[in-house]
Protein backbone atom coordinates (compact mmCIF):
# COMPACT_ATOMS: atom_id res chain seq x y z
CA UNK A 1 0.00 0.00 0.00
CA UNK A 2 2.96 2.34 0.53
CA UNK A 3 4.92 1.68 -2.66
CA UNK A 4 2.27 2.78 -5.17
CA UNK A 5 1.68 6.19 -3.55
CA UNK A 6 5.44 6.55 -3.08
CA UNK A 7 5.80 6.11 -6.84
CA UNK A 8 3.09 8.75 -7.26
CA UNK A 9 5.06 11.06 -4.94
CA UNK A 10 8.18 10.40 -7.02
CA UNK A 11 6.41 10.87 -10.36
CA UNK A 12 4.82 14.16 -9.36
CA UNK A 13 8.03 15.33 -7.69
CA UNK A 14 10.22 14.45 -10.69
CA UNK A 15 7.83 16.21 -13.08
CA UNK A 16 7.59 19.31 -10.90
CA UNK A 17 11.37 19.35 -10.46
CA UNK A 18 11.92 19.15 -14.23
CA UNK A 19 9.51 22.02 -14.84
CA UNK A 20 10.57 24.37 -12.04
CA UNK A 21 14.20 23.46 -11.45
CA UNK A 22 13.49 23.04 -7.73
CA UNK A 23 15.22 20.18 -5.85
CA UNK A 24 13.49 16.80 -6.08
CA UNK A 25 13.20 16.64 -2.28
CA UNK A 26 11.31 19.94 -2.15
CA UNK A 27 9.00 18.94 -4.99
CA UNK A 28 8.03 15.63 -3.40
CA UNK A 29 7.37 17.51 -0.16
CA UNK A 30 5.00 19.92 -1.95
CA UNK A 31 3.18 17.00 -3.56
CA UNK A 32 3.01 15.22 -0.20
CA UNK A 33 1.44 18.16 1.62
CA UNK A 34 -1.30 18.43 -0.98
CA UNK A 35 -1.97 14.68 -0.87
CA UNK A 36 -2.18 14.73 2.94
CA UNK A 37 -4.73 17.55 2.94
CA UNK A 38 -7.00 15.80 0.43
CA UNK A 39 -6.59 12.30 1.92
CA UNK A 40 -7.85 13.20 5.39
CA UNK A 41 -11.26 14.15 4.02
CA UNK A 42 -12.08 10.51 3.44
CA UNK A 43 -13.05 8.00 0.80
CA UNK A 44 -16.25 9.63 -0.46
CA UNK A 45 -14.59 12.93 -1.32
CA UNK A 46 -11.61 11.10 -2.80
CA UNK A 47 -13.90 9.02 -5.00
CA UNK A 48 -15.69 12.08 -6.34
CA UNK A 49 -12.44 13.96 -6.97
CA UNK A 50 -10.78 10.94 -8.61
CA UNK A 51 -13.76 10.32 -10.88
CA UNK A 52 -13.74 13.88 -12.19
CA UNK A 53 -9.95 13.94 -12.53
CA UNK A 54 -9.94 10.64 -14.43
CA UNK A 55 -12.20 12.06 -17.14
CA UNK A 56 -10.02 15.14 -17.63
CA UNK A 57 -6.82 13.06 -17.51
CA UNK A 58 -8.06 10.65 -20.20
CA UNK A 59 -9.18 13.47 -22.50
CA UNK A 60 -5.93 15.37 -21.90
CA UNK A 61 -3.76 12.33 -22.61
CA UNK A 62 -5.53 11.73 -25.91
CA UNK A 63 -4.95 15.37 -26.86
CA UNK A 64 -1.25 14.97 -26.05
CA UNK A 65 -0.54 11.54 -27.52
CA UNK A 66 -2.57 11.34 -30.71
CA UNK A 67 -0.87 14.28 -32.52
CA UNK A 68 2.57 12.90 -31.59
CA UNK A 69 1.63 9.40 -32.73
CA UNK A 70 0.32 10.70 -36.08
CA UNK A 71 3.29 13.02 -36.66
CA UNK A 72 5.88 10.36 -35.73
CA UNK A 73 4.32 7.26 -37.30
CA UNK A 74 7.57 6.59 -39.17
CA UNK A 75 9.49 6.49 -35.90
CA UNK A 76 6.97 4.00 -34.49
CA UNK A 77 7.49 1.77 -37.56
CA UNK A 78 11.27 1.92 -37.16
CA UNK A 79 11.02 1.10 -33.46
CA UNK A 80 8.66 -1.80 -34.18
CA UNK A 81 11.09 -3.19 -36.76
CA UNK A 82 13.98 -2.90 -34.31
CA UNK A 83 11.93 -4.62 -31.60
CA UNK A 84 11.00 -7.45 -33.98
CA UNK A 85 14.66 -8.10 -34.77
CA UNK A 86 15.62 -8.35 -31.07
CA UNK A 87 15.76 -11.78 -29.48
CA UNK A 88 13.08 -11.02 -26.90
CA UNK A 89 10.80 -14.06 -26.59
CA UNK A 90 7.03 -13.62 -26.37
CA UNK A 91 6.89 -15.71 -23.21
CA UNK A 92 9.18 -13.31 -21.36
CA UNK A 93 7.06 -10.34 -22.47
CA UNK A 94 3.86 -12.02 -21.31
CA UNK A 95 5.49 -12.90 -17.99
CA UNK A 96 6.42 -9.24 -17.48
CA UNK A 97 2.81 -8.28 -18.17
CA UNK A 98 1.64 -10.93 -15.69
CA UNK A 99 3.97 -9.54 -13.00
CA UNK A 100 2.67 -6.02 -13.56
CA UNK A 101 -0.85 -7.38 -13.15
CA UNK A 102 0.00 -9.15 -9.89
CA UNK A 103 1.61 -5.94 -8.64
CA UNK A 104 -1.72 -4.20 -9.14
CA UNK A 105 -3.32 -6.81 -6.87
CA UNK A 106 -1.40 -5.24 -3.99
CA UNK A 107 -3.81 -2.33 -4.38
CA UNK A 108 -6.87 -4.49 -3.75
CA UNK A 109 -7.76 -2.47 -0.63
CA UNK A 110 -8.46 0.53 -2.86
CA UNK A 111 -10.85 -1.51 -4.99
CA UNK A 112 -12.66 -2.76 -1.89
CA UNK A 113 -13.25 0.68 -0.39
CA UNK A 114 -14.58 2.12 -3.65
CA UNK A 115 -16.80 -0.92 -4.21
CA UNK A 116 -18.93 0.22 -1.28
CA UNK A 117 -20.73 2.56 -3.66
CA UNK A 118 -22.03 -0.40 -5.73
CA UNK A 119 -25.64 -1.46 -5.22
CA UNK A 120 -25.11 -5.08 -6.26
CA UNK A 121 -22.25 -7.43 -7.28
CA UNK A 122 -23.07 -7.03 -10.98
CA UNK A 123 -22.08 -3.37 -10.67
CA UNK A 124 -18.53 -4.49 -9.85
CA UNK A 125 -18.41 -6.69 -12.97
CA UNK A 126 -19.62 -3.80 -15.13
CA UNK A 127 -17.19 -1.36 -13.52
CA UNK A 128 -14.17 -3.64 -13.92
CA UNK A 129 -15.16 -4.49 -17.50
CA UNK A 130 -15.37 -0.84 -18.55
CA UNK A 131 -12.18 -0.06 -16.64
CA UNK A 132 -10.37 -2.91 -18.40
CA UNK A 133 -11.35 -1.64 -21.86
CA UNK A 134 -10.34 1.95 -21.03
CA UNK A 135 -7.02 0.80 -19.58
CA UNK A 136 -6.23 -1.30 -22.67
CA UNK A 137 -6.90 1.66 -24.95
CA UNK A 138 -4.90 4.12 -22.85
CA UNK A 139 -1.94 1.77 -22.35
CA UNK A 140 -1.81 1.08 -26.10
CA UNK A 141 -1.82 4.82 -26.81
CA UNK A 142 0.95 5.40 -24.25
CA UNK A 143 3.10 2.58 -25.67
CA UNK A 144 2.76 3.97 -29.20
CA UNK A 145 3.68 7.42 -27.90
CA UNK A 146 6.78 6.13 -26.10
CA UNK A 147 7.81 4.26 -29.27
CA UNK A 148 8.14 7.62 -31.04
CA UNK A 149 11.22 8.43 -28.92
CA UNK A 150 12.38 4.95 -27.92
CA UNK A 151 15.35 5.11 -30.32
CA UNK A 152 16.55 8.46 -28.93
CA UNK A 153 19.84 7.93 -27.05
CA UNK A 154 18.72 10.37 -24.33
CA UNK A 155 15.67 8.24 -23.56
CA UNK A 156 17.57 5.94 -21.19
CA UNK A 157 18.30 8.82 -18.81
CA UNK A 158 14.73 10.10 -18.53
CA UNK A 159 12.86 9.54 -15.27
CA UNK A 160 9.55 10.65 -16.84
CA UNK A 161 9.51 9.26 -20.43
CA UNK A 162 6.13 10.80 -21.30
CA UNK A 163 7.40 14.29 -20.53
CA UNK A 164 10.46 13.63 -22.70
CA UNK A 165 8.22 12.43 -25.55
CA UNK A 166 6.19 15.64 -25.50
CA UNK A 167 9.28 17.84 -25.27
CA UNK A 168 10.72 16.06 -28.32
CA UNK A 169 7.48 15.98 -30.32
CA UNK A 170 5.03 18.31 -31.99
CA UNK A 171 3.50 21.31 -30.24
CA UNK A 172 5.89 21.00 -27.31
CA UNK A 173 5.38 24.62 -26.23
CA UNK A 174 1.66 24.03 -25.64
CA UNK A 175 1.64 20.33 -24.79
CA UNK A 176 4.52 20.31 -22.27
CA UNK A 177 2.62 22.32 -19.62
CA UNK A 178 -0.51 20.26 -20.34
CA UNK A 179 1.17 16.86 -19.93
CA UNK A 180 2.99 18.10 -16.83
CA UNK A 181 -0.31 19.05 -15.19
CA UNK A 182 -1.84 15.73 -16.24
CA UNK A 183 1.07 13.73 -14.81
CA UNK A 184 0.90 15.58 -11.50
CA UNK A 185 -2.90 15.22 -11.33
CA UNK A 186 -2.63 11.51 -12.12
CA UNK A 187 0.06 11.03 -9.47
CA UNK A 188 -1.91 12.97 -6.86
CA UNK A 189 -5.12 11.07 -7.69
CA UNK A 190 -3.35 7.72 -7.28
CA UNK A 191 -1.59 8.68 -4.06
CA UNK A 192 -4.72 10.18 -2.51
CA UNK A 193 -6.67 6.99 -3.25
CA UNK A 194 -3.96 4.86 -1.63
CA UNK A 195 -3.55 7.12 1.39
CA UNK A 196 -7.30 7.27 1.97
CA UNK A 197 -7.48 3.47 1.70
CA UNK A 198 -4.72 3.08 4.29
CA UNK A 199 -6.42 5.52 6.63
CA UNK A 200 -9.73 3.66 6.22
CA UNK A 201 -8.08 0.33 7.09
CA UNK A 202 -6.14 1.71 10.07
CA UNK A 203 -9.12 3.61 11.48
CA UNK A 204 -11.84 1.09 10.65
CA UNK A 205 -14.32 0.23 13.39
CA UNK A 206 -16.57 -2.76 13.92
CA UNK A 207 -19.66 -0.58 13.89
CA UNK A 208 -19.99 0.99 10.45
CA UNK A 209 -21.34 4.51 10.49
CA UNK A 210 -24.15 5.34 8.04
CA UNK A 211 -23.07 7.12 4.90
CA UNK A 212 -23.47 10.87 4.96
CA UNK A 213 -24.92 12.44 1.88
CA UNK A 214 -23.52 15.73 0.54
CA UNK A 215 -26.76 17.46 1.54
CA UNK A 216 -26.47 16.28 5.12
CA UNK A 217 -23.10 17.92 5.65
CA UNK A 218 -19.57 16.59 5.91
CA UNK A 219 -18.37 13.92 8.30
CA UNK A 220 -16.20 14.95 11.22
CA UNK A 221 -12.53 14.13 10.76
CA UNK A 222 -11.11 12.41 13.83
CA UNK A 223 -7.68 12.96 15.31
CA UNK A 224 -6.88 9.30 14.68
CA UNK A 225 -7.58 9.72 10.96
CA UNK A 226 -5.39 12.81 10.74
CA UNK A 227 -2.51 11.05 12.51
CA UNK A 228 -2.91 7.94 10.33
CA UNK A 229 -2.90 10.05 7.14
CA UNK A 230 0.17 11.95 8.35
CA UNK A 231 2.09 8.73 9.12
CA UNK A 232 1.15 7.21 5.75
CA UNK A 233 2.19 10.33 3.85
CA UNK A 234 5.49 10.57 5.76
CA UNK A 235 6.21 6.91 4.98
CA UNK A 236 5.41 7.46 1.30
CA UNK A 237 7.55 10.61 1.23
CA UNK A 238 10.49 8.70 2.70
CA UNK A 239 10.14 5.80 0.25
CA UNK A 240 9.91 8.25 -2.67
CA UNK A 241 13.43 9.48 -1.91
CA UNK A 242 14.82 6.25 -3.36
CA UNK A 243 13.90 7.68 -6.77
CA UNK A 244 11.26 6.91 -9.36
CA UNK A 245 13.23 4.45 -11.49
CA UNK A 246 14.46 2.48 -8.48
CA UNK A 247 10.93 2.10 -7.15
CA UNK A 248 9.55 0.94 -10.50
CA UNK A 249 12.40 -1.44 -11.30
CA UNK A 250 12.90 -2.94 -7.83
CA UNK A 251 9.88 -2.36 -5.59
CA UNK A 252 7.28 -3.17 -8.26
CA UNK A 253 8.92 -6.53 -8.98
CA UNK A 254 9.20 -7.40 -5.29
CA UNK A 255 5.54 -6.61 -4.67
CA UNK A 256 4.50 -8.53 -7.78
CA UNK A 257 6.15 -11.72 -6.54
CA UNK A 258 4.85 -11.16 -3.01
CA UNK A 259 1.27 -10.67 -4.22
CA UNK A 260 1.18 -14.09 -5.92
CA UNK A 261 1.10 -16.22 -2.71
CA UNK A 262 -0.48 -13.53 -0.49
CA UNK A 263 -3.33 -12.32 -2.72
CA UNK A 264 -3.57 -14.03 -6.13
CA UNK A 265 -3.61 -17.69 -5.09
CA UNK A 266 -5.95 -17.22 -2.06
CA UNK A 267 -8.37 -15.17 -4.17
CA UNK A 268 -8.45 -17.72 -6.99
CA UNK A 269 -8.85 -20.62 -4.56
CA UNK A 270 -11.66 -18.79 -2.77
CA UNK A 271 -13.38 -18.01 -6.08
CA UNK A 272 -13.21 -21.65 -7.18
CA UNK A 273 -14.48 -22.81 -3.78
CA UNK A 274 -17.43 -20.40 -3.84
CA UNK A 275 -18.34 -21.46 -7.38
CA UNK A 276 -18.10 -25.12 -6.44
CA UNK A 277 -20.44 -24.66 -3.49
CA UNK A 278 -23.03 -22.99 -5.72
Amino acid sequence: MCVAPAVAFATGGATLSTLTGLPYLVCTLIIGVFIFIVAIFGTDLVRRVASVLSIYIIIGLLIVYIPNIIASSHAISQTASAMSSDAFPLGRALYSAFLYGTFQLANVAVFVQHARSFDKPKDAVKSMGIGCVINIIMMTVVVLGIMTVAANPDMANQSVPTLFMVQSGVGSRFLTPLISVLIILGAVSTAVNMAAAMVARICSQKSVKPAISPAAGSARITRKEIIAALICCLADFGIAQFGLLTLIQKAYSFLAYLAIPVILIPYVVRMIWERTKK
